[in-house]
């Protein structure tokens, strides 16, 4: 009787620890980049409990110490990205710190997490970034000042952008506005709106100049709305009269509704309609 012996080799398990560090720093940035252009939100991987909940500010240096912990490049982007996410305005300091960082991919993440904060304090940190070589740099300091509240000062840096060559920038430059802009910005507004060869960039446009133009944006999109020179402008033209505050809205939409152009008089009675139901919306 024989007997056989088994000999069991088990062989190692591929270590992934690697690939997912490699996969974060090279698709992390891009990601981000890519969030601030749709118009839905890309999903983010990023951490969503830090011993307790994430809206616990004590998370807040628990995810500094790893930060400070952990030099991996990639993590260091989810654990800046986790930061914004909890809007501590503690961190306004340390978060500015991080944007002399010599990694192209950090300064980003923290550009982003100080938008986050929503604090007119970042405003000159953020005012800085908008001028860096680096294009990724420029773009997401073009959207996080866009979030820290009107400032005429930094509404009329960011209509420079509004002429840039680049669709995106364009388009980031204008959305931004619509945080940023007040009513002097109303003029730059309505002058891009009739030039800018976009469709996607004259949408934004016209929705800030509704928003922040006051009175003289009204007029300008009356105007517009008037000698528009295609169906796509009156429709961007409406788009923002709908978003205007109704006390400029109605007295310069009367004049439409009671004149005799009949394209006009329905184009008037559809932006009310539109504004009427808005505020009838819970």
């Amino acid at each position: 009787m024989s007997v056989m012996g088994w000999i069991s080799v088990t062989a190692a398990e591929p270590r992934h620890d690697d690939d997912i560090l490699q996969s974060l720093q090279k698709e992390a940035l891009p990601d981000l980049i890519q969030s601030l252009t749709e118009k839905k939100n890309a999903k983010h991987l990023r951490i969503v409990r830090v011993a307790g909940d994430v809206q616990d500010h004590r998370a807040s240096q628990l995810l500094v110490d790893a930060y400070e912990k952990n030099k991996d490049e990639g993590v260091r982007y989810k654990i800046l990205e986790s930061l914004g996410r909890l809007r501590d305005p503690s961190l306004l300091k340390w978060l500015e710190r991080r944007l002399e960082d010599p990694h192209i991919g950090i300064q980003c993440f923290a550009i982003w997490a100080l938008g986050e904060l929503k604090s007119p304090a970042a405003a000159e940190a953020l005012r800085q970034k908008l001028w860096a070589s680096n294009r990724f740099v420029q773009i997401t300091a073009i959207d996080a000042i866009g979030k820290i509240g009107k400032n005429a000062s930094v509404a009329a840096q960011l209509e420079v952008f509004l002429r840039d060559d680049d669709v995106q920038v364009r388009y980031l430059a204008a959305k931004a506005l619509g945080g940023a802009a007040t009513p002097e910005s109303a003029p730059e507004l309505a002058q891009r709106l009739a030039e800018e060869p976009s469709a996607e960039v004259q949408e934004v446009l016209a929705v800030t100049l509704g928003r922040t133009g006051g009175e003289v944006g009204v007029g300008r999109l009356i105007e517009l709305l008037k000698y528009s020179p295609s169906p796509a402008t009156e429709h961007y033209a409406e788009l923002g009269l709908a978003v205007a505050e109704r006390e400029n809205l109605v007295p310069a939409l009367k004049p439409l509704l009671e004149g005799d152009d009949f394209r006009l008089k329905v184009a008037a009675a559809r932006i009310l309609n539109e504004k009427d139901h808005e505020a009838s919306k819970p």
